[in-house]
């Protein structure tokens, strides 16, 4: 069974120098063998599983060098999936080769040949399985209280249920219930952790567009700097060619000015009046994005915001905002790209010492108003407001942050408003 384990930590493991054979690693391969037959023989149940499941853990964490926490998922997980080729073996034996009930639990279960067949299917199964296992365990889920809780509580019941399984496979019990019960929490644990990358990836799309844009502002604030200074340059050149009325050289010397006040005028421009960090960028780039979907954008932006606290909000806190302010410029580009009319509104304004953003937009579909941030509903289809339910959390968590929605016939608004403190 240990080989199966070691398995398992190859398929998952990150490292590729773990992947070697070493003499060392095959000692202790054996020792946790014998540790592992010795458990099986002198202890039962409940025990028994907690027992394996600490091993698999120390095992993990000696020979892969996982961390604690990452060890006992490694473990949790394990178990889990080894109650599918233990039930498969159950059934093949039982109900295809027609052995006894009473002679498999007396003398099959637990033996060497049932230990082989059960390590090979699970052999089997982590190889189908690898790419997925590997996602799992290697995702950072250690500070999800949730998760972790669930899949303690998940094992612990299947524990229990596959025990009762064997303890009373004597009699002539069903044991498509117990299977049901099983497969039904295995699933919810996959969803749980489904639901976590699901969002842990939509916040680093975010926070990583957030990052790109700091860079970005940079860059245009210098390259508005030069057009300033060689525009400046050119009006002196000008000045110089009024003197000599040459009109043909001050004629094309206007139209490079014409140029730079363009330039100076760029759509950038419009987002001067928000703190150079991340946000005017980030804003910038949706606005870019909405007009290459042929969406009419109107901004308006309140001077008042240029020295307002929203260029020092703590980092949680900005984080939070941007994430929020990424969903609902997500949703309303989405939305308005469909719609008739095409429209996008975007305005921030500081009223009564309170930062407000306001984002609007057109739509078409219909909006069941008392639906709006369940799980799962959106205005742009079904099975489409993921975005939305996690905006939701976050404003659980977040009291500097409120939200407000306003729906009209033809405007879908968001109102996020920041205190101060």
């Amino acid at each position: 069974m240990m080989i199966s384990v070691h398995v398992f930590g190859l398929v998952t493991s990150k490292d590729e120098s773990k992947k070697s054979i070493k003499l060392k690693n095959i000692l202790i391969l054996i020792l946790f063998a014998v540790l592992h037959t010795i458990i099986n023989l002198y202890l039962d149940c409940s025990i028994k599983t907690l027992a394996i499941c600490l091993l698999y853990t120390m095992y993990f964490y000696i020979i892969f060098d996982k961390k604690v926490y990452k060890s006992i998922f490694s473990a949790v997980l394990y178990i889990i999936l080894l109650v599918i080729p233990d039930l498969l073996t159950l059934c093949f034996a039982t109900k295809i080769l027609g052995i006894s009930k009473v002679y498999f639990y007396d003398n099959l279960a637990g033996g060497v040949i049932s230990n082989i067949v059960i390590s090979m299917l699970m052999i089997i199964l982590i190889y189908l399985l690898r790419k997925p296992l590997k996602t799992v365990v290697n995702y950072k889920l250690s500070n999800n209280v949730k998760i972790v809780t669930v899949s303690a509580l998940t094992l612990i019941t299947i524990a229990i249920f596959f025990y009762n399984l064997i303890s009373d496979f004597r009699h002539d019990n069903d044991i498509y219930t117990y299977l049901l019960v099983i497969i039904t929490l295995i699933v919810i644990l996959v969803t749980l952790l489904r639901q976590k990358m699901e969002n842990e990836n939509m916040f680093k799309k975010y926070d990583d567009l957030l990052t790109i844009m700091k860079n970005y502002e940079s860059d245009i604030e210098e390259q508005r700097t030069i057009n300033h200074e060689s525009k400046n340059e050119l009006l002196t050149i000008r000045s110089k060619l009024s003197e000599e009325n040459d009109k043909e050289l001050c004629s094309y010397v206007d139209s490079i000015i014409g140029d730079k006040k363009s330039v100076k005028s760029a759509k950038f421009s419009k987002f001067k009046y928000l703190p150079s960090n991340g946000l005017k960028g980030f804003f910038y780039y949706k606005f870019i994005e909405a007009e290459k979907k042929g969406i009419k954008v109107s901004l308006n932006i309140s001077k008042l915001v240029e020295n307002s606290y929203l260029g020092d909000m703590k980092t949680k806190d900005f984080k939070d905002l941007t994430r929020i302010i990424g969903v609902y410029l997500d949703n309303a580009i989405e939305a308005a790209s469909t719609s008739k009319d095409k429209k996008l509104g975007i305005e921030i304004y500081e009223v009564k010492g309170i930062i407000q953003i306001i984002i609007s937009n057109t739509y078409d579909n219909a909006i069941e108003k008392d639906k709006v941030g369940n799980e799962r509903y959106s205005t742009k289809g079904k099975n489409r407001g993921h975005g939305l339910l996690l905006v939701k959390r976050i404003l659980n968590e977040n009291n500097r942050i409120t939200s407000e929605t306003k729906i009209t016939d033809s405007l879908y608004i968001q109102t996020i408003k920041i205190n101060e403190k």
